[in-house]
């Protein structure tokens, strides 16, 4: 009970009387309360029956979902395409192929217009470039640097430790190199470090292991020969030598570190402008660009240290690279620095078109080409049968377009699991009893919900339907000409045998393997049609499920109108809530009239007790 707006701040509970008041009260109340409680116990099944509900909702709406894609032809009679080389090609096909087989022997690729610059980003060292100068990829740390020898035990022959500073050139370097080790030598070739054997060496170093736990220096990564390995020598010497040259960048160069000259502004590639600023990584450039809507590709090759451009589709179409917006100004300099263009809008650098993909398709195997498509991409459609092309073929290669019966057998086998579920879930709930609990005993949420649906006409409604859906026979439009009127004819039926119909009073679906398969194999689309087939007069039974849950589980549907906020449960629950508010505001009064009764007589009492004092008092003196 609420706290009770009708009492006042004190009662009288027994003072005078000697009764216990409170307790008198109490089960005076407990009387009262009765209709309350009947009240309070049917809102709490209304809130359980609604629960329920919104579990079946759940259930039916779920294969709604699954009906959803089910019903495309993609997913229920998908074709297979069998391809005899992949190196070579990949094949997807619709479901609208046929059944064939042919040959495809790849003559050209498809390739888009490329870009390359001739001249690197970063500026190639010689050998007068001093260490602190090769800055493109990492800050330069002068110091030691150790260079061992092994043999092809692994056993270390000779061990060197180079000590430089800052100031020293490439050229001191490799001196030092030299001078030191009598196993390598070293020199600079277009910027790029060599260390390899001396004459007479050739072939006496197995391997060569670059640094030390006690170096001081950043030697390796300065002149970009992690990631490098030591070709071993012979008949010639053996050498390890940088990726690419010692002074190259990254991606997170900023533009203006590469050069001076940057300026904010605009670019245009293919004709759409693409804004630059000084303060720009090389990364963000690139992913400026490719972003863009200039249908290009730019990237950063690593090894050759230059911004390379290519157009995003295959053909011979140019690329046009300019600087400034369209009327000239707003001008980076960027891209002079890319080497793409110089400064009066000449490339520095080599295009190269792009060309058409070429294929023949040998229709009857004879080995002649009966027909030739050439395409800008590398992707060629024929009869609904995608050829993805992947290299070029000297040889034919052998493409067979088949029925994919085992997906379309899973895909239906799926379709009866999710429908059993569904109807075996409704036929328990129309069935199963109420769970009584013991005494002391507090169920859980699921033991509450057991039995609240048990017997509701409503959802023995839509069991029925269900039910007749699943075993029900279709009246095609004669236009239609449909093969298949039930799931019965497909080897799809209740499993009931020798005169027993629990099956079907189940509601539940059986598969006839072979049956099924058979009718898959030899009329899949007719299996299809079955199941997805719709028009204005027709619906297959997937499509009739689909639209009959719709109608059921949507807002304003079946079980919206049960129970809704304002479907026949809501409504009753806000009848039931109103009463018991009336009822609470009724039993509050009745208890502030017990108190104020039982109050009134303990002033009595109290009183009759002093006057019955004071005669007592009287008589004494």
């Amino acid at each position: 009970m609420s706290e009770n707006s009708y009492l006042g701040s004190f009662q009288f509970g027994g003072i005078a009387s000697g009764l216990d008041t409170s307790s008198i009260i109490d089960q005076l109340m407990s009387v009262e309360r009765k209709p309350l409680e009947r009240l309070q116990n049917d809102f709490e099944k209304l809130q359980l029956q609604q629960k329920a509900w919104k579990e079946v909702d759940s259930k039916l709406s779920d294969f709604w979902d699954f009906l959803a894609t089910f019903k495309l032809k993609s997913n229920l009679i998908p074709k297979s395409v069998q391809v005899s080389d992949e190196n070579v090609l990949s094949a997807t096909a619709s479901t609208s192929a046929s059944n064939t087989n042919f040959k495809v022997k790849i003559n050209s690729l498809s390739s888009s217009t490329s870009f390359t610059p001739t001249n690197t980003l970063g500026n190639i060292p010689d050998l007068t470039t001093q260490y602190y100068q090769l800055n493109g990829r990492t800050t330069p740390v002068a110091g030691s640097f150790t260079l061992k020898a092994l043999d092809s035990s692994g056993n270390i022959m000779e061990s060197v430790t180079i000590n430089f500073s800052g100031t020293d050139t490439i050229g001191d370097i490799i001196n030092q190199i030299d001078a030191n080790s009598t196993y390598f030598t070293a020199s600079l070739n277009n910027g790029k470090l060599r260390i390899e054997e001396k004459a007479g060496q050739e072939g006496s170093v197995s391997s060569i292991l670059l640094g030390d736990s006690s170096d001081t220096s950043n030697f390796t990564e300065v002149f970009n020969l992690e990631g490098s390995d030591f070709v071993p020598g012979g008949a010639t010497a053996g050498y390890i030598e940088s990726t690419v040259h010692a002074g190259a960048v990254n991606t997170s160069k900023i533009l203006s570190d590469i050069s001076s000259d940057v300026t904010s502004g605009i670019i245009r590639i293919n004709g759409t402008e693409i804004t630059v600023s000084s303060t720009d990584t090389l990364g963000d450039l690139i992913a400026r660009i490719n972003a863009s809507n200039a249908d290009v590709i730019a990237w950063y090759d690593e090894n050759e240290d230059k911004l390379m451009i290519r157009n995003k589709e295959g053909g011979p179409q140019s690329i046009t690279i300019e600087d400034g917006d369209s009327t000239g100004a707003n001008k980076t300099n960027v891209l002079d620095d890319l080497s793409w263009i110089d400064t009066s809008g000449n490339y520095m650098g080599t295009i190269i078109p792009g060309t058409a993909a070429n294929v023949e398709i040998d229709l009857d195997g004879d080995g002649t080409a009966d027909l030739t498509k050439t395409t800008w991409g590398n992707t060629v459609e024929y009869n609904n049968v995608t050829l993805n092309l992947k290299s070029i073929s000297s040889n034919w290669i052998d493409v067979q377009v088949t029925q994919d019966a085992d997906a379309t057998y899973d895909k239906i086998k799926e379709f009866v699991d999710k429908y059993n579920e569904v109807i075996g879930y409704i036929y328990e709930k129309l069935n199963e009893e109420s769970v009584k609990p013991e005494k002391g005993e507090t169920l859980s949420e699921d033991d509450k919900l057991k039995g609240v649906l048990k017997g509701d006409d409503n959802l023995q409604n839509i069991f029925d339907s269900l039910r007749n859906m699943a075993y029900g026979v279709i009246s095609w439009s004669s236009n239609v000409n449909a093969k298949y009127s039930s799931l019965y004819e497909i080897g799809i039926n209740s499993g009931d045998a020798g005169g027993t119909y629990e099956n079907t009073m189940k509601g539940i679906l059986q598969i006839n393997e072979d049956k099924l398969k058979s009718a898959i194999q030899n009329n899949a689309e007719e299996v299809w049609k079955l199941f997805a087939y719709e028009d204005d007069n027709n619906k297959g039974i997937a499509i009739k499920f689909k639209d009959y849950i719709w109608d059921t589980t949507k807002f304003g549907g079946t079980i919206d109108q049960i129970s809704g906020t304002t479907g026949t449960i809501g409504l009753e629950m806000r009848d039931i809530a109103k009463r018991m508010t009336s009822l609470i505001d009724q039993l509050q009064r009745k208890e502030a009239y017990y108190w104020q009764k039982f109050s009134a007589m303990e002033q009595s009492v109290s009183q009759m007790q002093a006057q019955g004092s004071w005669i007592t008092s009287a008589f004494m003196k």
